[in-house]
């Protein structure tokens, strides 16, 4: 009796914990966010237009009652080679569209070729790609992920990949291992309609000082392009985001100072104050941001000469190409003061003779010399002979 009472115990321990696994949600998240500890939530009635059965996102809220995240649970078919596999999976994204996650409900699971199941390493694996909003999957069609296969020609055409007229494509990097269409399915969804609804959802109904304040104060370029904007488009002055749009300028992200740039314009920050500002994103190490702050100060209608002298204080280098293109915006724009012309002059003893000689034909040719000026172009014209 005692023996079959050991076994008995055994096997509910077994039993109940087998219980307490399956009573625990998969969940993976790139964010802070968990959904068990919003405040409260609330259903949202969307036509997507797609083949998910369901209709509705969930919006969640924090404990003031600020909205948070966006869920959507997901029904779908993962199909290859005609052999389909059910996938239910809860997706969850943050107010502006950006991938925050995803979890699996008690029992259900992802599973690999052969109905292998995911593995934790998977599962974090797969959290990665998804977060990739720039992932090379978004270039492939179902078809090239997983070509169709077609009787062998010949020989031949068996040793090269058994896959008449197909090579599949090198995703290691985008995709969990023997899981590339699953990796791909989910992929979409993550950056498809649904996206594009919370998006839309969020700018027609959601759009408050607190959100935008939260969205200009995150490190992620993305969420601070995207209240620019959404700030932009509600035709507010937004003055009160000057300081933190003239940061996100000077963020060393191109797209996100592009977003800045644009609605600094639109702001009453005062031409000189802008033009200084821009004026400091020639310092950058990015290319296209340089060319930003080239272009825009070029289509100024004026250059006030406190902005010149920022500009002339920058030539303190022997870099042709930076020395080049002040010098042009000079040419064009305004004849630099007395003192910002000793200045330049500096760069005559050069160690890059382009430079050097640069500055020298835009000096001899001022309008107006300073008088200091005439006997450094001697000297330098003496010492080129």
């Amino acid at each position: 009796m005692g023996r079959v009472s050991l076994i008995l115990t055994i096997l509910l321990f077994v039993l109940s914990g087998n219980i307490g696994i399956q009573q625990t949600d998969v969940m993976y998240f790139a964010s802070s966010f968990r959904p068990d500890k919003a405040k409260t939530t609330s259903k949202i009635l969307i036509n997507f237009n797609d083949t998910i059965p369901d209709d509705s996102l969930t919006l969640y809220f924090t404990g003031n009652d600020y909205p948070e995240a966006f869920s959507r649970n997901i029904h779908t078919a993962v199909c290859i080679d005609s052999l389909c596999r059910l996938v239910n999976i809860t997706m969850y994204w943050e107010l502006t569209g950006k991938y925050l996650g995803f979890s699996l409900s008690p029992g259900e699971e992802l599973t690999k070729r052969e109905h292998v199941p995911f593995l934790e390493p998977d599962y974090t694996r797969l959290n990665e790609i998804l977060g990739d909003s720039s992932s090379q999957l978004g270039y492939y069609t179902p078809l090239e992920i997983h070509p169709v296969k077609v009787p062998a020609v010949n020989k031949t055409d068996e040793k090269s990949d058994g896959i008449t007229g197909a090579t599949l494509p090198d995703l290691s990097p985008w995709i969990v291992p023997e899981a590339a269409y699953t990796s791909y399915t989910l992929w979409h969804l993550v950056y498809g309609t649904t996206r594009d609804s919370i998006i839309a959802y969020t700018r027609d109904n959601l759009l408050s000082d607190q959100l935008f304040n939260h969205l200009l104060q995150e490190k992620d370029p993305y969420s601070r392009i995207i209240g620019l904007q959404w700030l932009s488009e509600t035709g507010q002055t937004g003055d009160q985001y000057v300081d933190v749009a003239i940061q996100i300028l000077h963020s060393g992200n191109y797209l996100a100072s592009i977003q800045a740039l644009k609605f600094l314009k639109k702001c009453n920050i005062g031409e000189e104050r802008l033009q200084r500002e821009v004026i400091k994103l020639l310092d950058s190490e990015d290319f296209r941001i340089k060319n930003t702050a080239v272009e825009f100060l070029r289509t100024s209608a004026q250059l006030t000469q406190p902005v010149v002298s920022e500009m002339v204080n920058r030539l303190k280098s022997d870099n042709y190409y930076l020395v080049n293109l002040i010098l042009t915006l000079l040419e064009r724009k305004v004849q630099p003061s007395f003192d910002d012309q000793l200045k330049l002059s500096l760069l005559l003893e050069s160690k890059n003779v382009n430079v050097a000689n640069r500055v020298f034909y835009f000096l001899l040719n001022l309008p107006d010399q300073s008088p200091d000026i005439t006997k450094q172009l001697n000297r330098y014209e003496k010492k080129k002979q």
